[in-house]
């Protein structure tokens, strides 16, 4: 279960270069879905949203110290750090780390994180003002799930499980999922339509009239547009985390 706390979070100095599936969403292009090709996702794999929330989170000795609770993002949308509660195990009880997407590895359970008990203050969250600073603080933005996040990042649970709407905002389905690159880039945004089935979509965030406030997520295509497409099979997608 997802345990929520207040934690604040400001700008993010990660420098992203957004290639791949998200490049034309950098652009302000919109994909015709004619031009959109599961085989590409399929054939990639990946790491789906809903494996990594909640992933169990393994020390440098292998053992299970702690479970991710939420995921940063950059505005092109790439993973930027995670944010996981750890030290079950340790005498200083469970603490909040935020860890670097760059100085995480991805295991077959879940992530493995450099975080140690005698160097877990190294990734508190505000042991560096390379993500986090007091005097920042008036300058973050409130947002759903008691977590505060800069005007430079956004979380996954921001978009996660949001109503998606088609058109001129005809309701389509809920926001189920988002699959991302081994590199931690979106590769498509998937669509619950209940009886429906699932379908996979290219994800547009910032730039495109979203913002993580938002209850409900714009798919910037028309009903016509989405008639023949066919449902998303996860069977077909290789997870890197099981």
């Amino acid at each position: 279960m997802l345990i929520k706390r207040n934690i604040y979070v400001t700008t993010l100095a990660i420098a992203t270069t957004t290639v791949g599936f998200q490049a034309q969403a950098q652009d302000n292009e919109i994909t015709p879905l004619s031009d959109w090709n599961y085989e590409d996702i399929y054939e990639a794999g990946g790491i789906r949203a809903d494996k990594l929330m909640d992933a169990e989170v393994f020390g440098d000795n292998e053992e299970e110290i702690g479970s991710v609770e939420n995921v940063l993002l950059t505005q092109d949308n790439n993973i930027a750090a995670i944010i996981a509660q750890v030290g079950g195990l340790w005498d200083i009880g469970d603490t909040h780390v935020l860890v670097p997407w760059e100085n995480i590895e991805l295991h077959e359970d879940g992530v493995k994180l450099p975080v140690t008990e005698d160097n877990v203050d190294e990734y508190g969250l505000f042991a560096s003002d390379e993500y986090i600073t007091e005097q920042s603080l008036s300058q973050t933005q409130q947002v759903d799930d008691d977590l505060d996040t800069g005007s430079d990042i956004w979380k996954l649970t921001d978009v996660l499980d949001d109503y998606a709407s088609v058109g001129e905002g005809v309701g389509y389905g809920y926001i189920d999922n988002i699959l991302f690159s081994r590199n931690g880039e979106i590769q498509g945004v998937v669509v619950d339509t209940d009886s429906r089935g699932p379908y996979a979509f290219p994800f547009y965030g910032y730039g495109h009239g979203w913002a993580p406030s938002y209850a409900t997520y714009s798919m910037q295509y028309d009903e016509d547009e989405i008639g023949e497409m066919q449902p998303f099979d996860y069977e077909r997608y290789e997870s890197l985390i099981e």
